[in-house]
């Protein structure tokens, strides 16, 4: 019987949101394919679409939707002949809904997998999040840790803004980790038992973080489902 690696379903990623997280969504794929040769690897294409508009930016009422060029690269993607697609950009999964509905083939839902991965956690009460403030104004994590009755814990309002500063910052190539680790630190002091990297350009330095608590690295364990769908090992 052939080897599961054999006949992997091709992942479409839809990224540029920005570059440099899905050049690391990439590399997480390939260092997660329990690969021995290029035969081995998975078929993956990726739309790298840098134009989309600022998601953040349309959730606050400041600019324009990315709805529509979302729905453009997905169907990018499925016409170029991807299984499932995947989008390493957690706050535009705001749009999650919309995007399936118009997709001819599976989206998987990053939100829905870190809430999933967050659960194997034992007595998970409270959880930090730290992301962009599209994505803890429009309670994106919040709503999704509801039904489990976890409070979702973020920085306060007058640290959002400096936060998403420094997402932007990342987005321009400084990684410097100091402040990010002072908001984590700070949200652990709170008493939670897990933190959030729920942006994945923060992923771009998680390796410099450390806590006392389990950090959940978003980018990490979506890259694990994603090649976990691909190779058969999990439903899309």
């Amino acid at each position: 019987m052939p080897s599961e690696s054999l006949f992997p379903k091709t992942i479409g990623v839809l990224g540029g949101m920005g570059p440099a997280a899905t050049a690391l969504f990439f590399q997480k794929l390939l260092e997660l394919t329990p690969a021995k040769s290029d035969q081995d690897h998975i078929p993956i294409i990726i739309y790298n679409q840098p134009k989309i508009p600022d998601r953040t930016q349309a959730i606050l009422g400041r600019g324009e939707s990315p709805l529509p060029a979302l729905k453009a690269g997905v169907a990018v993607l499925q016409n170029a002949g991807a299984d499932f697609i995947c989008i390493p950009c957690n706050t535009a999964h705001y749009y999650f809904e919309e995007l399936s509905r118009h997709a001819a083939v599976p989206i998987i839902n990053l939100i829905e997998t870190v809430v999933e991965h967050s659960l194997t956690i034992p007595r998970l009460r409270r959880i930090g999040l730290l992301a962009t403030r599209g994505t803890i104004q429009a309670r994106v994590y919040h709503k999704a840790f509801s039904p489990h009755n976890i409070d979702v814990l973020t920085p306060e309002d007058w640290e959002l803004h400096d936060l998403q500063s420094i997402i932007g910052r990342l987005k321009g190539g400084d990684k410097n980790f100091y402040a990010i680790q002072k908001m984590a630190e700070a949200l652990a002091a709170r008493n939670i038992q897990a933190l959030v990297l729920g942006c994945t350009e923060l992923s771009l330095i998680a390796a410099h973080l450390h806590l006392a608590v389990r950090i959940i690295d978003s980018t990490e364990v979506f890259a694990r489902r994603v090649v976990s769908i691909a190779l058969g090992r999990g439903d899309s």
